[in-house]
Parts: structure tokens; C-alpha cells; sequence
């Protein structure tokens, strides 16, 4: 708020009296657009551009940097453990001894015990974000299992998605347990084995879900029949079944 003063008492005077006249503070309030429905939706776009300019920007400068930093130091621990399982090394008991020293020395004696991968990745990593490095923990046993030549890690990681689809234990490409579900669902429904209905199973009906899946417990008796012993209305449960289903057609194909 601005506030204007117009000028300090003035005295007047006539033949027959004097007067004087003070003139007080006059406040003025500076005008505020107001802002209209486009101005709000353009300040918000142009809010929204801005940050995904940032972000392409974080993306291709620090963030790509940290990941690239991070596989670097995958790298060197997957080659300490290479290093550290080489059965030719005269010197390899003293150098197992080393790390069990190091751990010894600041105070992780605990894991000694552990898995070599383990024991690697809690001395490089410490254990500030105890989820990180179980993490970390995931890959370089996956690098191990892969069989992935030390120079080739950071390529490897990057090509299967960065860490954490390695921790996941996906390969590029692969299906996830619900789009294997989504893949099957289809071919499962044009399938008719059997088609049941007592007195029980119409305790169950529910006019709003024909057409919906259920997952059901059957169990195979001597004579070749199955007796069904349940029936759930479960997403997961009937996702589950999919995907086992998935995995089953896929050995055929072996």
C-alpha cells in the first residue's frame, strides 16, 4: 500500500479571522490485475514447461552423471569380487583376510559371515539407506550370475534399464507378472473345460459381474474328477493364476 501526503498545514488569514487547515494522510491502494481464467491456465503451462525443460536438463546432465558414477562403482565391485574369488591367486586367502580386517575395523563384524557380494557392497556402499543397498546387494549378484565381463558393466546395467529393473531381477523385454496375466486372459476365457452350477455356486453369483474372472481351488480326486472347493473374487488371485498359466504354456514351447 502506497500512501500519498499532500503538504504540511498551511495558514490563511482574512481581515476578520484566521484559519488554518491541516490536510491529513490520504491512502491510495495500487490496482491489482485480476487475473482472467487464460492468464491462470497460461501461467500454469508456462509453469509446466519450465519444469520439464529442468528436468530434461537434470536428466541429461546430473542425474545421468550420478547413474553413470554409480555403475563405475559397481563396476570396481564386481571386479573386487572377481578379484576375490580368482582360485589361481597365490595371494587370494590374504586378500579375503583384508576385507574381513576392514570389516572388523569399523565395526561391521557382523558381516563377516555374509555372502562375499554382500560383504563387498556393505564396505563400498556403508549403510546409510539400508534399501539402496540391498539394492546394490541384487545387482552385483545378478552381474555375477550373468557372467558379465568387468569392462562391459555399465553398459549392462544401462542396457537392462538402470539398477533397479536389474534388482528386480526383469531382463530387457520382459513381461511383468501382470502383463503376462493381460496376455493370457483372453486365451483362458475362449477356453470352456467345464461349466459348474449347484446350489453353492449360486450363492455366489453376483448379476453386476457376469463376464468377470474368478480364481477357484480344485482338487483331483481318484476317479479322475475334480471337486471344486472355492471360489474367490480376487484380482490378485486370478492374476496369479494367469501368470502361472503364462509360465506353463512357455515351458511347452522349451
Amino acid at each position: 500500500m502506497s500512501v500519498l501526503t499532500i503538504a504540511s498545514p498551511v495558514s490563511t488569514s482574512t481581515t476578520t479571522t484566521e484559519v488554518e487547515t491541516t490536510s491529513a494522510p490520504v491512502a491510495t491502494h495500487a490496482s491489482t490485475k485480476v487475473q482472467t481464467s487464460v492468464d491462470l491456465r497460461d501461467a500454469i503451462g508456462l509453469r509446466l514447461k519450465q519444469l520439464a525443460k529442468a528436468t530434461t536438463e537434470w536428466e541429461q546432465g546430473a542425474y545421468k552423471t550420478a547413474n553413470e558414477g554409480l555403475y563405475v562403482f559397481l563396476q570396481s565391485s564386481y571386479q573386487l569380487y572377481k578379484e576375490l574369488t580368482d582360485a589361481k591367486d597365490e595371494n587370494l586367502m590374504h586378500k579375503k583376510q583384508g576385507l574381513n580386517d576392514f570389516l572388523s575395523l569399523n565395526g561391521m563384524d557382523d558381516y563377516t559371515s555374509k555372502p562375499l557380494p554382500q560383504k563387498i557392497i556393505r564396505c563400498v556402499f556403508g549403510n546409510r539407506d539400508r534399501r539402496r543397498v540391498s539394492t546394490y546387494n541384487v545387482v552385483l549378484r545378478r552381474l555375477i550370475a550373468d557372467e558379465v565381463e568387468v569392462a562391459g558393466v555399465p553398459t549392462h546395467i544401462a542396457n537392462c534399464g538402470g539398477v533397479q529393473e536389474m534388482s528386480l531381477g526383469r531382463k530387457p523385454g520382459s513381461l511383468t507378472a501382470k502383463e503376462k496375466a493381460t496376455e493370457v486372459k483372453d486365451t483362458v476365457q475362449a477356453q470352456v473345460l467345464a461349466k459348474v452350477q449347484t446350489a453353492e455356486t449360486d450363492l455366489l453369483v453376483n448379476p453386476e459381474k457376469h463376464g468377470d474372472t474368478f480364481a477357484a481351488v480344485l482338487t483331483q480326486n481318484t476317479d479322475g474328477s475334480f471337486t471344486v472347493n472355492c471360489i474367490v473374487d480376487s484380482k490378485g488371485a486370478v492374476n496369479a493364476a494367469l501368470t502361472a498359466y503364462y509360465g506353463a504354456q512357455e515351458a511347452k514351447k522349451r
